[in-house]
């Protein structure tokens, strides 16, 4: 049986295809959740086209702050409320309908409550408007048990047909995305239009001088409510109830003020067989709801759907069954390629996979009306595959990796081991210029230790030291060059690119120095004198490369002049009494998270162009107040040396030789010299190294 297991993991077909099933399993699982719901559902504002035909036969009339606002109008006194607080009298709005019936309006739809009188003038004012239009729509109202309650029976006498005034909110987000078309409420046998359809049904019966359109029964298939051949509503998907309200902006739609219409402030040609749909858009009486798109005032919901409608302008959901098997073939597809042992296999593949997958929703959001159930499932479920099958392929490989990785770990560092045993990395034999930061160090006085001990006390004592050294050198990825006894070369971030580079070599270096004091106390028990280590640190260009005899020997290195310039400085450290020495390429990049003090501009033997050095004191935040004091005293004592007045720096420099400072030492011998024979006029303050 457990042949049988390895069988399947080794063979990638049956392995992908148990991998997707999986993963394909879980996503669907978790498709149910609300949170996806709400994505899923804000995903749609993706669909719509902003730009989209907008109908010229819909018509918004606004009740809006300059209808019911103070407002100063010529011959008016500023004083005139223009028709009062809303709601006001009744018989402005019968003007209003009169005015638009004679502007020819082919519907008038008030979203408006008339459900109880007012006064008796203006109620029969209003119902002898709506009755001499006779194409005015007013709705009906349903309570939360779906009772129904009618307009005032005057005004509801002389309306066209039954319809109600509802949308779909999504409880979870508090997004309207469609609205169902037709409704049976409890108290009533009646079929009832929503009020967009009841208001279509009205204009295409006038268009098209058909009163079939008034009467006549839609017919029901899978994917479509059908009245006729000019009038189809695309459900959702197939067999719901509801259909998708194609949103467009606000303002993209016609629209003018009720204050407008009443004082016949318009063109007839404005009017003209128009859908009209009055309602408020005033701050403090308007009703706003949340939409895919943005939050939009209530009139405009219907006028987004009789848009959707007149257009023809549909978006529905994509047949379920298909978009599932979209979603598997996905998935297999991602893990098929993630198995691969191939990096570029694994790349390609995901960016191959990505890019289809915004074609596909390209294509689809642009060319066809087709939106996705799972569009953020299509996404996750790309990210699962590759997290998922990723970690098969580790557990399946990764314990004859680590085998191979533990051998060639007692040859290399541990880092390029991993990434020579890396699928993305292969191993180069050619050379390569970039900047690094290189490290050497030493032991001070190693030749004179050395001949005191015993050949087992030096090997047990160079292990310990070189084995303690190279730990902290190993752990922030650097790569050993070469042991020569006790001198140490490493070179930084050679196998990867890091701004932080000199950072890690001025802490690796401090760490050091830090744990030698410690070895010192155990060695001290062994009778073995105090170690001291010089260390000195430089950044700058090197080539890195492999020397190498095929198929025999290779080893990693760096060479150039500036490889060989650091190996050199290494040894500087003995002259001015310091121990960790750094160039002046390391300090201008860490000048801010480390003290250090400068030393000196310095030419070494073979070289013209001479150097600033620096001794790398402690971190900046940590240093105590007695460095700090003695980096200043330094610093006052150069910049006197420097300006020729060599007694005056001698005493400072003196002074701080007493006090335990050993980097004067080679300043007070200058400044003898000096005052015994002045340097030349042309001085270049550089001090030369000539020897070694």
């Amino acid at each position: 049986m457990f042949k049988d297991k390895m069988k399947i993991i080794n063979n990638r077909n049956t392995l992908s295809i148990f991998i997707s099933l999986l993963i394909f399993a879980f996503v669907f699982s978790i498709s149910w959740l609300d949170f996806l719901n709400i994505v899923n559902k804000r995903v749609l504002s993706l669909y719509f086209d902003k730009s989209k035909p907008i109908s010229n036969n819909i018509m918004i009339v606004e009740i809006d702050e300059d209808t019911v606002a103070w407002r100063k109008l010529p011959n008016w006194t500023i004083t005139e409320k223009w028709l009062g607080r809303f709601p006001f009298d009744r018989k402005y709005f019968a003007k209003v309908i009169d005015n638009l019936n004679n502007a020819w309006a082919t519907v008038i739809a008030l979203d408006v409550i008339f459900w109880e009188e007012s006064n008796e003038q203006s109620d029969n004012i209003l119902s002898e408007s709506i009755k001499n239009a006779w194409n005015v729509i007013l709705w009906v109202w349903s309570d939360s048990s779906w009772y129904v309650q009618f307009p005032y029976s005057k005004f509801w006498d002389y309306t066209l047909s039954k319809w109600f005034y509802s949308v779909n909110i999504e409880e979870a987000s508090n997004i309207v995305y469609s609205i169902i078309p037709f409704r049976k409420f409890q108290n009533s046998e009646l079929l009832f239009n929503h009020f967009s359809i009841a208001i279509l049904r009205w204009f295409y019966s006038k268009i098209y001088n058909d009163d079939d359109y008034l009467s006549k029964n839609f017919v029901f298939t899978k994917d479509k409510i059908i009245l006729n051949d000019k009038v189809k509503l695309f459900r959702s998907s197939y067999n719901s109830n509801d259909v998708l309200i194609n949103y467009a902006p606000s303002h993209r739609f016609y629209k003018k003020s009720f204050l407008d219409i009443y004082n016949w402030d318009f063109n007839k040609a404005e009017i003209k067989d128009k859908i009209v749909i009055i309602w408020a858009t005033a701050e403090w009486i308007k009703d706003v709801f949340e939409t895919p798109i943005w939050s939009l005032y209530w009139v405009y919901l219907h006028a987004n759907l009789i848009n959707t409608v007149i257009t023809d302008n549909w978006i529905v959901y994509i047949n379920i069954y298909l978009e599932l098997l979209l979603l598997y073939l996905f998935i297999l597809m991602s893990v098929y390629f993630n198995v691969s042992r191939s990096s570029y296999v694994l790349i390609f593949s995901n960016i191959s996979i990505i890019g289809l997958f915004i074609i596909l929703i390209y294509y689809i959001t642009w060319f066809t009306n087709f939106i996705f159930h799972y569009f953020v499932e299509f996404i996750l479920a790309v990210f699962i595959s590759l997290a998922f099958s990723n970690i098969v392929k580790y557990y399946i490989e990764n314990k004859h990796k680590t085998k191979l990785n533990k051998a060639l770990s007692e040859y290399v560092s541990e880092d390029v081991a991993n990434e020579i045993l890396s699928w993305a990395w292969l191993v180069n034999l050619n050379w390569e210029k970039k900047e690094i930061a290189i490290f050497f160090s030493d032991i001070q006085w190693f030749t004179s230790i050395s001949e005191k001990l015993s050949p087992e006390e030096l090997v047990s004592f160079l292990r310990e030291y070189l084995g303690e050294m190279s730990n902290i050198i190993m752990s922030d990825k650097w790569y050993i060059d070469k042991y020569e006894w006790d001198a140490i070369m490493a070179l930084w971030w050679v196998f990867w690119v890091d701004e932080l580079s000199t950072y890690s070599i001025c802490k690796s270096a401090l760490l050091q120095q830090k744990k030698l004091i410690e070895l010192n106390n155990l060695w001290k028990d062994r009778w073995l004198p105090e170690i001291k280590a010089r260390i000195w640190m430089h950044y700058w260009s090197a080539v890195v490369w492999d020397i190498w005899s095929e198929w025999w020997k290779k080893n990693f290195t760096a060479l150039w002049d500036n490889v060989n310039l650091a190996s050199r400085l290494e040894w500087v450290n003995k002259f001015y009494g310091t121990f960790i020495c750094a160039s002046e390429a390391i300090f201008d990049l860490q000048k801010e998270n480390f003290e250090f003090r400068y030393l000196d501009k310095i030419r070494v033997k073979w070289k013209a162009i001479p150097i600033k050095i620096y001794e790398l004191l402690w971190i900046k935040w940590e240093v105590s107040e007695d460095k700090i004091k003695m980096k200043q005293e330094f610093e006052e004592a150069t910049r006197l040396y420097l300006n020729r007045e060599f007694s005056s720096a001698k005493e400072i420099f003196q002074n701080l030789l007493s006090n335990w400072d050993n980097a004067p030492r080679l300043y007070l011998d200058m400044c003898e010299i000096y005052l015994k024979t002045p340097p030349p006029a042309d001085w270049d303050w550089v001090s030369e190294m000539l020897s070694k």
